[in-house]
Order: C-alpha cells, then sequence, then structure tokens
C-alpha cells in the first residue's frame, strides 16, 4: 500500500475501546504530546486504570470536534460508519486491523530526544513494523552524534564495502568535517560523508604516495587547530600496517585528541571470504601477520624462517616479491609444495583467489592484480578449504 510518510504536530485525539489495542495506541498518542479522550463501554487493559475513561455506548456524534479518531474496538461495523460519516464529522479515521477504513496508520516509532524513525507497514504487519524498529533501535547510536571539534578521528574503516564498516565507523564518518581517505576505503563509505566535508586522497601504493606520511601529519594537526573534527579513513584495521603509531604519537606530541577506531582487517575478511579458516585444531595453532614490503621499498624475508615451524602466514605487500618469496623459500628450506594463496582485491565484487603452493608463487601472481595477500601454510591446503 502506498502511503504519504508525514509527521503531525500534536492533536485532539479521540479513542474508543479500552483494551489491549486501544492501550497500545494510547501509549503512542501520549508520546506524541497529544492530547486524549477516551470512551469505552468497559475498561479491560490495566493502563486505563489510571486516568480517566468515559465509559458508554459510543454515539457517532460523540467523534465531532476531534482531529483525529480511531477505533480501536474491533467492531466491523463501527469502523465502517464512521469511515462513511468522518469527512462530515471533519476528522481523520484509524481502525485498528481495518486498513481499508484508515486515512492514516499509527507507525512503529524509535524516539530519541528530538529524533524519531517511524516504521510503517500501511497498516498490513504492525508486528513486523515493531520488529524492524526494535532491530533498528538495537544497531543505531544515540542520537544526535556529532563528532568532536579539535580532534582526531583514527578510522579503520574495513577491506572495502560499507557491509564491513564498524557502527561507531559510521556515526563520525557521518559527521566530519574534515577526511584524509586512503585508496582501499570504499566509494560507498565515502558518500557517508558530508557534502561540506572537506575530503583529501592520502593512499599509498607501492612507489607512489599522493602525499608523504609528513605532510599527511601537517594536515592532520592543522585541521584540528582549526577547530575541525578530523577524519583520518584507513583501509582495513589502522593498527594492522596502517602507520598508526606514527600519527597518533605525532598528534599527541602537538597537543591534538585522537581517538582510534578499529576496523575489520583484510587479514581475516580476505581468508575468510576464501574459504580459508586461519586457525585449524589439529592444522594450524598460531598465526602470524607479517609485510613483505619494508621502508625504503626493502624487501623482508626474515618471517620465513618461522615458516617450517609450522602455523598460518598472512603476508602483506606480497604480490610484486612474489618470485623474491619462492627463492628465499629455498634459502630457508621451506618446501616448494608448501600450501599458499592470493587473494587480491579482499571485499570488491573483483575479489579473487588462486590457490597454489611456495613454489608457483611467480605463476599465481600472474593471475591477479593488486592489492593482493598472501597466505602460506596448511589451511590453504584444498582439503582444508570451506566453500559453500
Amino acid at each position: 500500500m502506498k502511503i504519504l510518510p508525514i509527521a503531525l504536530t500534536p492533536k485532539k485525539v479521540l479513542l474508543i475501546g479500552a483494551g489491549r489495542a486501544a492501550a497500545i495506541k494510547a501509549v503512542g498518542i501520549l508520546e506524541s504530546g497529544s492530547s486524549l479522550v477516551v470512551i469505552a463501554e468497559e475498561r479491560s487493559d490495566p493502563l486505563f486504570n489510571v486516568f480517566q475513561v468515559t465509559i458508554k455506548s459510543f454515539e457517532l456524534e460523540d467523534a465531532a470536534g476531534y482531529d483525529l479518531v480511531v477505533n480501536a474496538t474491533g467492531n466491523r461495523k463501527l469502523s465502517k460508519l464512521l469511515w462513511k460519516e468522518r469527512k462530515r464529522l471533519g476528522c481523520l479515521l484509524n481502525c485498528v486491523d481495518a486498513p481499508e477504513y484508515c486515512d492514516f496508520f499509527f507507525n512503529a516509532v524509535y524516539r530519541d530526544g528530538d529524533y524519531s524513525i517511524s516504521v510503517s507497514s500501511g497498516g498490513v504487519n504492525p508486528t513486523g513494523a515493531q520488529q524492524v524498529r526494535d532491530f533498528i533501535k538495537g544497531v543505531l547510536p544515540p542520537l544526535p552524534f556529532r563528532a568532536e571539534k579539535g580532534k582526531v578521528y583514527l578510522i579503520g574503516a574495513g577491506p572495502c564495502s560499507i557491509d564491513n564498516l564498524s557502527l561507531k565507523g559510521l556515526k563520525v564518518i557521518a559527521s566530519l568535517d574534515a577526511a584524509l581517505i586512503d585508496l582501499m576505503v570504499g566509494e560507498d563509505i565515502r558518500s557517508l560523508l558530508p557534502k561540506k566535508c572537506i575530503k583529501l586522497d592520502a593512499g599509498k601504493k607501492a612507489g607512489s604516495h599522493l602525499f608523504p606520511q609528513e605532510k599527511i601529519n601537517r594536515i592532520l594537526l592543522e585541521c584540528a587547530e582549526q577547530g575541525l573534527a578530523v577524519g583520518r579513513l584507513k583501509g582495513g584495521d589502522p593498527a594492522i600496517f596502517g602507520r598508526l603509531h606514527e600519527e597518533a604519537s605525532y598528534l599527541l606530541e602537538k597537543g591534538i585528541e585522537i581517538e582510534i577506531i578499529p576496523g575489520v582487517s583484510s587479514v581475516t575478511a580476505g581468508l575468510l571470504a576464501a574459504g580459508i579458516i586461519p586457525t585449524i585444531r589439529g592444522v594450524s595453532s598460531s598465526l602470524t601477520v607479517a609485510s613483505a614490503h619494508l621502508k625504503d621499498n626493502v624487501y623482508n624475508d626474515v618471517w620465513l624462517e618461522q615458516v617450517k615451524c609450522g602455523g598460518t602466514f598472512v603476508i602483506l605487500m606480497a604480490h610484486s616479491f612474489a618470485d623474491k618469496i619462492t627463492q628465499s623459500a629455498v634459502k630457508y628450506g621451506v618446501a616448494a609444495d608448501t600450501p599458499a594463496a592470493f587473494i587480491s582485491k579482499v571485499d570488491t565484487p573483483d575479489q579473487k583467489a588462486v590457490f597454489g603452493s611456495i613454489g608457483e608463487l611467480e605463476r599465481m601472481a600472474k593471475e591477479c592484480e593488486r592489492p593482493a595477500l598472501l597466505v602460506i601454510g596448511n589451511v590453504a591446503g584444498r582439503e582444508n578449504i570451506i566453500m559453500n
């Protein structure tokens, strides 16, 4: 059913009936600040013991002079009569469980201060509307939320899509004045930023930085000193190779208040999407996360020394070093048939997993694009992959 979604100012309301259905309507009416008169043949719900009810049989002219009339008796003959006469009486009508005799419907409402969120089923499924209302109430932060001025929020925005953004991240992002954004932050998350928010792309790729780290630090500081609510949006979780310590310690040294908001890491999101469980009893009892790329483009392979001991290894920024890792594995005595997988473009429609072994990394890297993470260990063996 098509409805006009409007919010009414408080009205003069007549409620017919004093049973359970009437009690539910009475609560909503009183919460709106509307004045309420109740006419009923008897009180059958204890709510109506606490305020005045006119005990009498309803007569049509009782409805004269009210803005809204609610028939909560369940009497369809009365609903039909009121529907026929409502224009003459000058009122809008709602009849419980009779949507065909309604000018308006009661929504399931969540109120928080001056803010209200209403859910309507057009009178078809009030219980369903209440369930949706309760779900919204459970997941929404208190309203309204405003990011604090002069403060920097270091936000883990998840691997890419809005599906993996935390609720805390969502509410902060939606109220920022300025944002420095990594390349891995998805477009649907960027769209949450207010139109007036100053947006700067500050992403980094291997060998290519839009801004050096020192400039990013200065921009964060300058924006905060101007009294702006500033967000540093980072892909994944900022604590995992996200230069979180560099930015946080710099800002704290300058006297700027910060807040760190964790995010879903590509380490877990990528593996699980590819059907790889990082720890499996009897297969892998440890998880190591390392980077193959160090400062000044230095290649890192020292983690390979631990691969022979077993466990799961997730290596970030390994794609461009695929051939070197295979060569280093020989140096460290790691078996060439050790299971491995590249997972590229995590949390995007183009995500891809390529399975093989350490001895095949160069071939595997050619079959997927950057950015990609590398998984090494028996959990990446095909016999351990979990796929629907």
